[in-house]
């Protein structure tokens, strides 16, 4: 799916994707999409952000 991120660009991600990124580019992507994240972080809770706002996505 393309994503928009916060400089206008486009992303193209699908949800297998996000569910086997590893850390470094699930925080790239949630930063791309406008999110802040932080080093205490679980990397497990950006996972569910990121998967909320793909499927969030889907509902717009």
């Amino acid at each position: 799916m393309l994503l928009e991120t916060h400089t206008g660009n486009f992303v193209d991600v699908s949800l297998q994707e996000i569910q086997q990124m590893p850390r470094h580019e699930l925080v790239k992507y949630l930063e791309l999409r406008g999110f802040a994240c932080y080093d205490n972080e679980p990397t497990e809770l950006l996972r569910e952000a990121a998967i909320e706002d793909w499927e969030g996505e889907l509902n717009d």
